[in-house]
């Protein structure tokens, strides 16, 4: 993992970080974080595992219905109830198969909602434009934000905040919470031996240093030969901010025989994938957390061509969440103040876009729509509209 000179990674409990939960699917147990009792913000991965055209079933392609998730707290009980469950559906590998793996774990799910541990999710979306970049390895971070709202209330709830402005180098408290190292060193190659040995009540937390924005961006446009960091496939990014936050790599000492120069690999390979499944980068904030990406890291090796040395000057990418902030407030019915905090102060204003509803479909409000709804409202005062 990307860590700070001289800082090691610790193994905590997840309690001691109250805003942070696990968004369970079918195919993949993600982190979430709470911005109201009722609401999580996640990643989009996480709710949209498959698109049209992947194979799988319409019913499990694009974000996956409610009734196919749940939210869970790390409690004594998640543990053994989450590998049960995950053990269940594994009979149902391909992905012609999604929907029945789907089924299976709706119908188990249904057996534990609404206890101290797991919660029942009303409405699940995903940002409208994330499926335009999903596939494509320079942009495939860009709007990678979802967000789940819950039947009910988690009691004394810890909410977050979003980081809103942009890192510095070195960027003081800044660490990576990711899974806690499983039991087994077996390289997981199925959910069921994915989560068999993790303890879900902890975690793993690692001191990382941060690039400043023109080294970030310097190294992504070497990286992924862009021209700027606005020649991405699919929709613009808002105010066309670069989509991504780097660190600093670690000395590579696994991969210094190889002479290849640059190599991208998610990090959800190799002797990390485990822990680096689902990453929140983060700063504390008092009893919470500051949540500065939430989602899934990519490392960027850049490998040095003298074998003795071992040296690597790679970086990783993280996707930049709070800059969809218009998006989650929208979503959430509220908005993100200028601290980073949900406020119950629905957006206003002629342009909201970049938006999904919860079943999944695009929803652009511009200053045209905004007109022709007040025109028809204004028709409906006077009778003429049914």
């Amino acid at each position: 993992m990307t860590r700070a000179t001289g800082a090691e990674p610790s193994t905590e409990k997840l309690t001691d970080y109250p805003s942070v939960l696990y968004v369970a699917t079918p195919f993949a147990i993600c982190f979430g974080a709470l911005l109201t009792e009722t609401t999580v913000i996640t990643d989009a991965r996480c709710l949209h595992p498959f698109s049209n055209g992947d194979g799988a079933s319409d019913k499990v392609s694009g974000v996956l219905d409610p009734s196919y998730l749940m939210v869970g707290l790390p409690t004594v009980n998640i543990s053994a109830t989450m590998h049960n469950i995950l053990l269940s559906t594994q009979v149902f590998s391909q992905i012609n198969q999604a929907e029945s793996r789907a089924a299976t774990f709706f119908g188990l799910v249904a057996n534990y909602v609404d206890n101290s541990t797991f919660y029942a999710v009303n409405t699940s979306s995903v940002h409208a434009y994330y499926p335009q970049s999903e596939y494509d390895e320079a942009s495939e971070q860009n709007f990678d934000v979802g967000v789940v709202t819950l039947k009910r209330a988690i009691p004394k709830s810890k909410t977050v905040q979003l980081q809103l402005d942009d890192l510095e180098a070195n960027m003081d408290g800044l660490s990576a919470l990711s899974f806690a190292t499983p039991v087994s060193t077996n390289d997981p190659a199925t959910l069921q031996n994915l989560y068999q040995g993790i303890d879900l009540t902890k975690v793993k937390i690692t001191p990382i240093s941060s690039l400043d924005r023109s080294s970030c961006d310097s190294r992504y446009m070497d990286a992924y030969k862009l021209k700027n960091m606005k020649s991405f496939q699919g929709h613009k990014l808002p105010n066309n901010d670069s989509p991504v936050y780097c660190s600093s790599f670690y000395d590579n000492v696994t991969m210094c025989t190889e002479d290849t120069s640059i190599s991208i690999t998610d990090a959800a390979s190799g002797d990390n994938s485990v822990n680096l499944n689902s990453t929140i980068l983060f700063v504390k904030s008092g009893s919470s957390i500051r949540v500065v990406s939430l989602g899934l890291p990519h490392a960027v090796e850049v490998r040095s061509d003298n074998t003795s040395s071992c040296s690597s000057n790679g970086f990783v990418h993280f996707p930049r969440t709070g800059i969809y902030t218009d998006w989650i407030g929208w979503v959430s019915s509220g908005s993100i103040a200028s601290n980073g905090s949900w406020i119950n102060k629905p957006l206003t204003g002629d342009i909201i876009a970049d938006f999904v509803t919860g079943g999944g479909a695009a929803s652009l409000f511009t200053p045209y729509t905004a007109m022709l709804a007040s025109a028809i409202s204004a028709l409906a005062a006077l009778g003429l509209v049914l």
